[in-house]
């Protein structure tokens, strides 16, 4: 358990980031953003008053190591301080804050050399995916997944890509940071899981997998007075039938398996006088298991080509990835259950449908990730909520999991001073 002192402290800075794009209750700070940029100015401020290691990569990934970078291994935690438009305080911010504050509770053992590796912090860029897509770009470029060029050429709505956007507020830099020995995040469950069992502590296992499908529909644009109905193709009415289309794909699936949105439109020409000849949207479908996400992808080029039969509107698939069903690094589950039961917290495991950072960073290295409850489930929105005493019940665990961590270190590092797997 930690001490008063950093209870109190760890709340202290989680009002002070609050404060920062404020809106609402919530946040609303994009990537990129001045906003942003001044949470990033926060987070540095921190990390130097501690004397840490300041380092910012080429995609403005921004680290905080307690000891310069040498031989030693190093164990990073963080998450994301970008928001969703009019989003709430305890998406990202919470695993951002909650890292510095662990950071500080073992800030000793790391400097005597109790603990045998280094610390560090992160903040990763653009993890929403709200101004920028995709998301988790800061970390797709850190572990090699995505080009640094295609993040950076990422552009919003409005055409600004997002290396302008990231120098505009100084937030680049050219640092070289390698891979760590292994990452740990904490995150609000964004789920109602923990609170309707009375759970203290998600473990994460696995994730579900995503496909993410940009959908382009194309009418014939005209008045919206003189032409009769019955001629008209009209691309906002072919969207609609995809958006209800989609929803019941996800009704339809026994058990609850398959999610599925359309979370986007842009619409062309956007006039209240003509009817729309090309509406683009992004639709997603996720599911735990492989074999239903595959069967849903081969639904809905069904589902394309009925509503096209009927509409006389084209609908094509114009972009696609695949984030596939993942297991976490199998040794983590259980040292975040031992770091619970050591803070004499309840947990349980279970699946993320959201995507996350660690999830990319599992794809390079040891990587574990745990979740404290969300008040009535809610997320990305300004009544997004998750309890002080739950707070600091994650700055707890995440203390006791370091420390867990670090005896694997001490008694079988493997050649790179990776704990064995």
């Amino acid at each position: 358990m930690v001490s008063a002192d950093d209870r109190d402290g760890l709340l202290r800075t989680f009002s002070a980031f609050s404060e920062i794009g404020a809106k609402n209750g919530g946040l609303h700070r994009l990537a990129g953003t001045p906003e942003d940029g001044a949470a990033r100015s926060l987070l540095t401020s921190s990390f130097r008053e501690r004397g840490y290691t300041v380092a910012r990569d080429v995609v403005g990934n921004l680290f905080g190591f307690v000891l310069p970078p040498d031989e030693r291994p190093t164990i990073l935690l963080g998450s994301h301080l970008d928001s969703q438009p009019d989003g709430g305080r305890f998406d990202g911010q919470t695993g951002v804050v909650i890292a510095l504050w662990a950071a500080r509770v073992l800030e000793p053992k790391i400097r005597s050399g109790e603990l045998p590796f280094n610390l560090g912090v992160v903040n990763w860029t653009n993890e929403e995916g709200a101004r920028f897509q995709p998301s988790v770009l800061g970390s797709s470029v850190f572990t090699g997944r995505i080009p640094v060029q295609t993040a950076l050429g990422a552009t919003d709505s409005r055409g600004a890509t997002l290396g302008e956007s990231l120098a505009e507020i100084d937030a680049l830099g050219n640092d070289e940071v390698p891979l760590p020995a292994a990452y740990l995040e904490v995150h609000a469950e964004q789920g109602c899981i923990l609170e309707r069992e009375s759970v203290d502590i998600g473990v994460v296992e696995g994730a579900w997998g995503a496909l993410k499908l940009d959908v382009r529909v194309i009418g014939l644009q005209t008045h919206t007075g003189p032409p009769p109905m019955a001629e008209r193709v009209d691309a906002l009415y072919a969207t609609a039938l995809l958006i209800t289309a989609v929803r019941d794909m996800g009704l339809g699936q026994p058990d609850g398996r398959l999610h599925t949105t359309v979370g986007s439109l842009r619409i062309t020409p956007d006039s209240p006088n003509c009817t729309p000849s090309d509406v683009r949207s992004k639709v997603e479908l996720r599911s735990d298991d492989p074999t239903i996400l595959a069967a849903s992808r081969t639904e809905f080029d069904v589902v394309l080509e009925e509503i096209g039969r009927v509409t006389g509107a084209s609908l094509e698939v114009s972009a696609e990835s695949l984030r596939e069903t993942t297991r976490m690094w199998p040794e983590g589950p259980e040292i975040l259950e031992r770091a619970a039961t050591g803070c004499q917290l309840s947990s349980r495991r279970m699946k993320t449908v959201a995507g996350h950072d660690a999830l990319v960073m599992n794809t390079a290295v040891p990587s574990m990730l745990f979740f404290l409850p969300s008040v009535g489930g809610q997320t990305h929105n300004c009544r997004e909520m998750t309890e002080d005493r739950d707070l600091v019940n994650g700055l707890s665990v995440m203390v006791k999991a370091v420390e867990t961590l670090g005896e694997a270190f001490a008694s079988s590092p493997d050649d790179d001073g990776n704990p064995d797997s």
